[in-house]
Parts: structure tokens; C-alpha cells; sequence
């Protein structure tokens, strides 16, 4: 591996990142002007019909917290209000200024507490005719994202110079797969474990014959990686099959399925394995092209080596770097689950062993570990094979 080329795993962590950017940065705000004939807390009139629709704001003045009386004698909820000054910045009322009683609640995961001159996300949704209902739904944190995006990419490209770019190709690629490939055939009902491995395949090859071009290095990086993907999807389908494990233990699988993507529960099985597959495809891939770079150096050095020695050397780099790489993809999974070890904590642990989402996060992590450590080996093989002094060619490798 180049000494400054980015791994893959950190191109694989940033795409779902970069997935959710890319609506935001080409989504052109709506030029039209609306109405201005009457405007109160929360609410404009207009002959405008709006079913529903999320806009740009920016807060131009906030009244102090307020205990809300009504609530509080009603059901017994502590609930306190702000009165909210927001000038609204895209669409057709772009430019209005509307009063939002935005409610702050004992529950921080849904409060949206706001300041003079910052901008939140408007929900604006249509009530009876020539009235929208206008409501603070969340932070506007698009920017902040895309200011660390900017600030990634720059980095990215000093550090890396051409390889950099190859990468950055190489990670387009996969959020295209990912974006346009994977996602609207999920929705459509299509088995997702078969799209994801062929976006695996796919994607390998595309970030490795970037980085390597066509060569015997990455023909091993390639061979290994998709070996070890491999072994990683029969253990997450084994695991997912035995257990079982559904793939609803999520909030979002429920809301999916609830709402968006009614499907049998084989459809959701089928998504946690090809999540599980994609998760471990980034240290993976880093894996088989850590070795397969390692081999081709040690044979350019020593064209008389035989495959043995060859294979030897690759199997020593990849016990150095099998523990990094495994702490790697452990401590990513586990970094995502704190507050469920932290819940952990409070139960027994006989019902922390066989909960639907302790266990699915234990064999994603277990199954993409299991993928590398094979990965080893695999790459190790082929390299030494078509690398040996029993097979030197013209070609460099």
C-alpha cells in the first residue's frame, strides 16, 4: 500500500456521510414569491396549496422559555415554549417572516432549542384552505457537514496528490452504487443480500485497479477480497438463519417496514446481511491490498524467491496488521452501540446474550471479522502464486 494512500475502510465509513449530503448540496432553492396577505404564530395564509414541505429558516428573535400552562393542567407534562421570530429563506414564502411556538419538552432527543441567527429546517404543511401550518422540525446542519466534507476532501488531496484522486474516484463510485444501485432497488423489493454482493464485487475492483491499475498486486487484492467478503456474508446468513435474527431490531427497521417498505421478514434478514457485508468491505479490501502490496514488493526485491517464502512473508505482514484491522471494525460497531452497552448494564446477562439487537451487532462485527482474518491467507496465496520465481513474467507486478 502507497505510504500515503487513504485507506478504503475510512472511503467506505464517510459514504453513507456523503449520501446523505449530496441531496442538500444540489437541492436549488425555489425562487417564486408567495403571498404576504396575512401571517400569525405558525401559520400563513395563501392560495398556495403545500401538502407538506421542509424549507430553510433563520431565527431573527427568540422570547424566553415559558411553562405551558395548558399541558401542564391537561396531562401533567412539564413543558416549557418559546416564541420564535424565523424569516423564512427558500420557496415560494421565501422572504416572510412567521411567529413558531417552538415547545421544549424534558425529552433533549426531541427539542430543538434555538438562538438569534441561526438556521433550522421549517416544516410547512397545508391544514384547510389558503392556511400552512409552520413549524420548527430541526437544525439546518447541512453546512456544518459540508464545511468537514470540504475540509476531508482538501486534506484528502494534499496528502494523497494523485493517489488521493484515484481514491476519491474510487469512493464516487461506491457512493454511486450504493446511491443509485442498492438504495432504489431495496425500495422496489429486490433482494438486497444479492444487490449488495455484486456492489461489493463491483466496488473492489473499481477502488483497486484505481489504486494498483492493471497488475498482478491487484489481482490478488482483488481475489482475496472478494474471498473474504464471501466467508463475511455466509457467516452473517448462517449466524442470521440460526439465531434467528429478524433485521427489525432497529427504530428505523420498524419505521421502514411500518411505512415505507412493507415486505415479508425475509426482505429485512436480507438487508441486516448485506448492511453486515458493505460494513466489512472497507477493512477488507484494506486487508487484501496491505498484502497483496506486501508480497509484490518482497518479490520485486527478489525474483528468485519461490512461492513459499512469498507466501510466508505475506501470512507474517498479515499477523502484524489482522489485529489492528480487527480492533479496527470491532471498535466501529462498538463506538455505534454505546448506549446500548451502556443499557446492557442494567440487565441480565442471559437477556443481553439473546437480545435481537446485542446479537445483531455482535455478528456484524463477529462475521466482518471472520471475512478478514480469511482474508489473509487467501490474498497471501494468490500473490505468492502468481508472483514466485516459478511464474516471473515480463510484467511488473
Amino acid at each position: 500500500m502507497s505510504r500515503l494512500e487513504m485507506p478504503s475502510s475510512i472511503r467506505i465509513l464517510i459514504a453513507s456521510a456523503l449520501l446523505c449530503l449530496i441531496p442538500g448540496l444540489v437541492d436549488l432553492p425555489c425562487q417564486a414569491q408567495g403571498s404576504r396577505s396575512g401571517i400569525k404564530s405558525g401559520t400563513i395564509y395563501s392560495n398556495k396549496k403545500l401538502e407538506e414541505d421542509l424549507v430553510i429558516g433563520k431565527v431573527v428573535s427568540v422570547s424566553p422559555l415559558k411553562l405551558n400552562q395548558d399541558l401542564l393542567e391537561h396531562t401533567g407534562m412539564v413543558s416549557k415554549v418559546q416564541s420564535t421570530k424565523v424569516e423564512i429563506l427558500e420557496g415560494p414564502f421565501k422572504g416572510q417572516t412567521v411567529e413558531v411556538d417552538n415547545e421544549i419538552t424534558d425529552n433533549p432527543a426531541y427539542n430543538v432549542e434555538v438562538k438569534n441567527g441561526q438556521e433550522v429546517v421549517l416544516a410547512m404543511e397545508s391544514k384547510r384552505d389558503g392556511e400552512i401550518q409552520v413549524n420548527i422540525a430541526d437544525y439546518h446542519r447541512a453546512p456544518s457537514l459540508t464545511w468537514l466534507l470540504v475540509a476531508f476532501l482538501v486534506a484528502f488531496i494534499a496528502f494523497g496528490g494523485k493517489q488521493g484522486v484515484k481514491s476519491l474516484i474510487g469512493l464516487g463510485i461506491t457512493v454511486l452504487l450504493i446511491g443509485w444501485v442498492l438504495l432504489p432497488l431495496s425500495l422496489q423489493g429486490f433482494n438486497p443480500l444479492l444487490i449488495s454482493v455484486v456492489i461489493c464485487l463491483l466496488a473492489t475492483a473499481s477502488s483497486i485497479l484505481l489504486i494498483g491499475g492493471l497488475s498482478k498486486k491487484s489481482a490478488a487484492a482483488i481475489a482475496g477480497t472478494v474471498g473474504g467478503v464471501i466467508i463475511a456474508g455466509f457467516a452473517a446468513q448462517i449466524v442470521i438463519w440460526t439465531a434467528p435474527l429478524t433485521g427489525l431490531s432497529s427504530e428505523e427497521a420498524q419505521i421502514l417496514r411500518g411505512s415505507v417498505l412493507v415486505q415479508q421478514p425475509p426482505f429485512y434478514s436480507g438487508l441486516l446481511a448485506a448492511g453486515m457485508l458493505i460494513g466489512a468491505l472497507g477493512v477488507i479490501m484494506d486487508v487484501g491490498i496491505s498484502i497483496a502490496s506486501s508480497i509484490a514488493e518482497v518479490s520485486r526485491a527478489d525474483r528468485k524467491l519461490p512461492m513459499k517464502a512469498l507466501f510466508e512473508s505475506g501470512m507474517n505482514v498479515g499477523r502484524d496488521i489482522m489485529g489492528t484491522m480487527t480492533n479496527t471494525l470491532i471498535l466501529a460497531y462498538t463506538g455505534g452501540a454505546l448506549p446500548l452497552l451502556l443499557l446492557a448494564t442494567q440487565m441480565p446477562s442471559i437477556k443481553l446474550i439473546n437480545l435481537d439487537l446485542f446479537a445483531t451487532e455482535v455478528a456484524s462485527a463477529l462475521s466482518g471479522s471472520l471475512g478478514l482474518v480469511f482474508t489473509i491467507p487467501l490474498t497471501a496465496l494468490v500473490a505468492a502464486r502468481i508472483m514466485s520465481s516459478e511464474n516471473i513474467s515480463n510484467h511488473e507486478g
